[in-house]
């Protein structure tokens, strides 16, 4: 578990800009911290910084079996965006764009479902919208994205979001792959499940099947006392929606606002029972591995002088 903690600080380190590096690569939680006990003081000089203030997500539920599987992606976005109004009472109208990161649904599709969601959460069709894919980092891509467009001074308020159905846009669903892939290595190399390039970062770093289960209990150990003492009921914006029964095709009404994928008892003897998912072999299981998902989150970005 150590080797893993401090593999991943390395890798953090890495997301830092060469020229701001420090010479101490230790990670401090104050660098983290913000308002007027954070280790930057608030002054007139950080009036341009561009600042997160406020941020909801839904629930995280399970594809195919979970709160969330009969709920459509724009109804999900929707709830997010009307949860960041209504927490912030922010006038729908003054924000300058909306961005959204998604990624398996087809990208024309996608753009107008994530339209229509603003327009279900309020938004006048003055704000413009758009979606960006940039795989498992979309959504902070979308983030970036606003932040950067606020530095550059084209809006003054901007909304950073995410969204994702699973169960609708599935990971396998058949694809036409151009045949020339086959004589270009790195090309064929993109078509790589995401499964097998956790086998071949596993391998390349040494990281065991051990430090993975213990990496997964504990997480779901944490995740589950979050969700008992409260923490996440702030920041989950509850959806109504409906569950259908496949057998009988009966709708229950239902609000969704617990993560339904924790597993409170996830345990290292029962984890090193499972069989690898991926690979013969190989070290990432169903319950070391993160669970396909349905959901969204979303949040406000302006600069610091206007937020205060």
């Amino acid at each position: 578990m150590e080797k893993a903690i401090n593999r991943q600080k390395v890798l953090l380190q890495h997301l830092i800009p060469i020229s701001a590096q420090p010479h101490d690569s230790t990670i401090s939680p104050l660098v983290c911290s913000s308002g007027d006990g954070g280790i930057y003081p608030i002054n007139a000089a950080f009036g341009d910084d561009i600042v997160i203030v406020a941020a909801c997500r839904t629930a995280i539920c399970k594809a195919k079996r979970g709160g969330f599987k009969d709920t459509l992606a724009d109804d999900l976005l929707a709830a997010v965006l009307k949860g960041l109004i209504e927490k912030t009472k922010v006038n729908p109208g003054e924000v300058g764009d909306i961005v959204v990161g998604t990624v398996l649904a087809a990208g024309s599709e996608r753009a107008i479902e994530c339209r229509m969601a603003a327009f279900y959460a309020g938004f006048p069709d003055t704000v413009p919208i758009r979606t960006v894919n940039r795989q498992c980092s979309s959504g902070l891509q979308a983030v970036a994205d606003v932040a950067a467009c606020i530095k550059a001074g084209y809006y003054d308020i901007g909304i950073g979001a995410g969204v994702e159905s699973m169960t609708i846009d599935r990971v396998d669903r058949p694809r036409h792959i151009n045949p020339k892939v086959e004589k270009f290595t790195q090309a064929r190399d993109c078509l790589l499940p995401m499964g097998i390039t956790s086998e071949n970062v596993a391998q390349s770093y040494g990281v065991t099947r051990q430090e993975q289960d213990q990496a997964a209990v504990e997480s779901h150990r944490r995740a589950a006392a979050a969700t008992a003492s409260g923490k996440f009921k702030e920041e989950i914006v509850p959806v109504s929606t409906k569950i259908v029964d496949p057998k009988t095709g009966e709708e229950k009404h239902v609000t969704i606002s617990l993560d339904d994928g924790i597993r409170a008892s996830s345990n290292m003897v029962d984890l090193a029972k499972l069989k690898p998912a991926f690979k013969k072999d190989g070290t990432s299981t169903a319950g070391n591995s993160s669970q396909v998902s349905d959901g969204a989150g979303a949040v406000l970005l302006m600069k610091r002088s206007l937020a205060t």
